[in-house]
């Protein structure tokens, strides 16, 4: 805003010294000249050129406000006592408005009011012999812009205030946005790794005949997965301002965090490496890859594709297959990997829509960079995964980037910009019609250009309140038209001398609607009308010139009055091109702070994200792939306690498969009691439907309600031969289902006991026979 106010009036004085500059030139040249008023002028013209130069490159401080006051006293000083027919009410109104304008935008509200009234008084009190009225009635322009100043700096600076206060509540929005969908993709990767990584390394470590070092190096593998996604989320977190968000899971972790912003990975190497290692089983299948050069692809890409085709090579063990073919294709546009086995295959519409496998750790992860993943089978026939993905096209000279209208613009630098436009006209419009009926009543010819004027005032008003909308041309011409018009047929009415004093208002009552139409209208057609009423001007005041000693003294005397508008127009332009430059620096800096917010909620979220789920299984599931990847404890060979190792994997594989389904509601306590449940002989069967984004047990009181019903189902009494418990979707939200087999009244009353202490009002149906304790209720929010 403050920009807004010194480019105002760097033009404004910019403008007023060429006029005096030209009035002192006009003063100089007659032999009979007057030093005194010739001393003002320059005084006038040189100190008019520092404000401009101030204000369009220094800045503009109370010691101008100051010194513009001190200059309006000494000129009007000077005009009483010598009174040069050049100096013309308009040139002495530029002293006192300029005055006027810089104290009550600079100077504090008491002192600026004050500093006006003293630049006002003595105009008047230079014209006062003259009487009251006529003395008071000069001033009117210096009045007019006094008020619209004093109206318009508050309304800009709270303007700017409140579009401050709404980007930071943007921000904070944006924030949270970007941790909630941050905190889903950590979910995400999170549930990858114990797919991909740890699940697997711990089917490894439970099956017989797999020889040691592959089982050894299956448990390295998860292990440094876990530890490489910890580092990288929280190393991620401490740079994303810099540019880097942290990303756990896949192939991708093994680098730590994953850059963002245009980096690049040659996924031939990436690849290459990974595929040597994840091709297992016994006995081993062949292997053969066909790879380009080189290709160079988004990190975020390489990192999904090496991760889902890792996921798709490591199903082969599984396959029996005897052969495996890697083939990737492609450029930085686009590729094409494929991963084949001749294995004995599978019926995919028949995969169980709650397998991560297949789903999430392929299908998904391609989605998620915009790819796609596609996976054919038949039982004998083996497996072929094909992955794809497509550069999208960037515009010419970088990302595209949303067209903004010029209201949007506007708004983002001062909000409503008709409360900046009411102040800036409104003063105007008001005073020129007291000056108008006062014109009308001395010069009865002006009579019609009253009633001009007061239709124009209306039209202006009425555009002034559509101005937070689109003005159209078919509205904004015709006025254009009239005004212009109206404007310059006044010298058509009046006596040739009258240009040189208020009988000439019509000429600047135009002033208004040009500053309102620059600024929310393109500038050509208010360029084109101040062109024909400034040429329809100078025409006609060739023909008919004011009587003054000179053709310069001439000149200056019209001159007055060829600025009252373009003096509107150019503070118009000014305020236009300042508004838009602040609009779009505004614009683009809530942008840019979107995503350095957005990547360091996200790095922040997922850091968090990984740190916890890691928490929640190092106590049990770290340590034991790192004895497995040490080889101790009888870890790899066929030792003594391989048997135990084997049925230790099997029953941790199991928890793994449990947290894969309803992540972060198996703590510690409870997965031990899960745990004594299936070595005692109980088959415990876990599953969720979950949607991709949103699982249904994410909230404190559905996970508090799902252990504490799960607790009741299994402490304190005998195990039972089977326990289901299954979350899906119902028709009053997620729903909780729980069947033990077989029935149990002691069961059945801890489940209810446990259903009733729960601090939230929750819907349940219990049911108890001898063959079944059944349970479902709708988990609450």
């Amino acid at each position: 805003m403050e920009t807004a106010f010194r480019r105002s009036f760097a033009g404004l004085s910019l403008l007023f010294g060429l006029a005096w500059w030209l009035v002192a030139v006009s003063l100089a040249v007659p032999d009979d000249r007057h030093p005194l008023p010739v001393a003002v002028a320059v005084l006038f013209a040189a100190s008019a050129t520092v404000w401009a130069y101030r204000g369009a490159f220094v800045r503009i401080g109370p010691v101008d406000a100051l010194s513009a006051v001190a200059v309006a006293v000494v000129v009007h000083t000077a005009y009483a006592t010598h009174r040069s027919a050049e100096l013309v009410v308009g040139l002495r109104c530029m002293v006192t408005t300029t005055a006027v304008l810089v104290a009550v935008a600079y100077l504090p509200p008491a002192r600026g009011r004050a500093a006006a009234v003293i630049a006002l008084a003595a105009q008047v009190a230079s014209e006062w012999r003259h009487g009251a009225g006529a003395a008071l009635e000069e001033v009117w322009p210096a009045f007019a812009a006094g008020v619209a100043a004093a109206v318009l700096a508050p309304v800009l600076r709270a303007a700017g205030d409140r579009a401050d206060a709404a980007m930071r509540g943007d921000e904070d929005i944006s924030e949270a946005a970007a941790r909630e969908r941050a905190a889903r993709r950590g979910r995400r990767d999170f549930q990858r790794l114990l797919h991909d990584d740890v699940g697997s390394a711990l089917r490894v470590a439970g099956m017989s005949g797999v020889p040691a070092e592959e089982r050894r190096a299956e448990a390295r593998r998860a292990v440094a997965a876990l530890t490489a996604g910890a580092a990288g989320a929280a190393g991620a977190a401490g740079a994303a301002g810099a540019g880097r968000a942290g990303r756990g899971g896949g192939a991708g972790r093994a680098g730590g965090g994953e850059p963002v912003g245009g980096a690049v990975t040659d996924l031939v190497p990436l690849l290459a490496g990974l595929v040597a290692t994840s091709v297992v089983g016994f006995p081993r299948p062949r292997l053969t890859t066909d790879f380009a050069a080189a290709l160079p692809v988004p990190h975020e890409v390489a990192a999904a594709c090496a991760g889902a085709a890792v996921e798709a090579l490591r199903n082969v063990r599984y396959a029996g297959a005897a052969h495996v073919a890697v083939r990737l294709s492609g450029d930085h546009r686009g590729l094409e990997l494929t991963v084949a086995d001749d294995g004995r295959g599978f019926v995919p519409s028949q995969v169980r829509r709650t397998a991560l496998g297949l789903r999430d750790s392929i299908g998904r992860r391609m989605t998620d960079v915009g790819g796609t993943a596609d996976v054919r089978s038949r039982p004998g026939h083996g497996t072929t995964v094909t992955l794809r993905w497509n550069a999208v096209p960037d515009a010419p000279g970088g990302a595209p980037r949303r067209p903004r209208g010029q209201a949007e613009t506007l708004r983002a630098a001062v909000g409503d910009v008709r409360g900046a436009l009411a102040a800036v006209c409104l003063p105007h419009l008001g005073v020129m019609a007291v000056v108008g009926a006062v014109q009308a009543r001395g010069t009865p010819t002006l009579l019609g250009h009253l009633l001009w004027y007061l239709a124009l005032a209306a039209a202006t008003c009425g555009l002034l309140f559509r101005a937070d909308r689109r003005i159209s041309g078919r509205v904004a011409v015709p006025l254009l038209v009239v005004a212009v018009a109206g404007a310059v047929s006044c010298l058509l009415v009046i006596p040739p001398e009258a240009i040189t004093d208020y009988r000439s208002w019509p000429i600047g009552a135009v002033t208004p609607l040009l500053t309102l139409l620059v600024i929310v209208r393109p500038v050509r057609h208010v360029m084109l009308a101040l062109v024909c009423e400034e040429v329809g001007i100078a025409v006609l005041a060739s023909l008919h010139p004011p009587v003054a000693g000179s053709a310069a003294g001439s000149v200056a005397m019209v001159l007055p009055s060829m600025l009252s508008p373009a003096t509107g127009v150019v503070m118009g332009l000014v305020i236009r091109r300042t508004l838009v430059t602040l609009g779009g620096a505004v614009l683009d800096a809530h942008e840019h702070r979107m995503v350095v917010v957005a990547a360091e909620s996200a790095a922040r979220a997922r850091g968090e994200q990984h740190r916890r789920r890691l928490r929640e299984i190092d106590e049990q599931i770290v340590p034991f792939l790192r004895a497995v990847a040490d080889d101790h404890s009888g870890g790899g060979g066929d030792g003594p306690d391989s048997a135990a190792v084997r049925a230790r994997a099997d029953r941790l594989a199991q928890s793994v498969r449990d947290e894969l389904h309803l992540p972060g509601v198996f703590d510690g306590p409870l997965r031990d009691l899960v745990g004594r449940a299936r070595e005692a002989g109980c088959e415990v069967t876990v599953h969720a439907q979950v949607d991709d984004d949103s699982p249904p047990v994410v909230t404190p009181a559905r996970v508090g309600l799902l252990r504490a019903v799960l607790t009741a189902a299994l402490v304190d009494r005998d195990a039972p031969e089977e326990l289901v418990l299954g979350v899906q979707a119902g028709p009053r939200g997620p729903t909780l289902s729980l069947v033990a087999m077989p029935g149990d009244p002691g069961r059945a009353a801890a489940v209810r006991a446990a259903l009733k202490r729960t601090p939230y009002t929750v819907t349940y149906t219990l049911e108890d026979s001898a063959d079944l304790t059944w349970a479902e209720v709708v988990l609450p929010e």
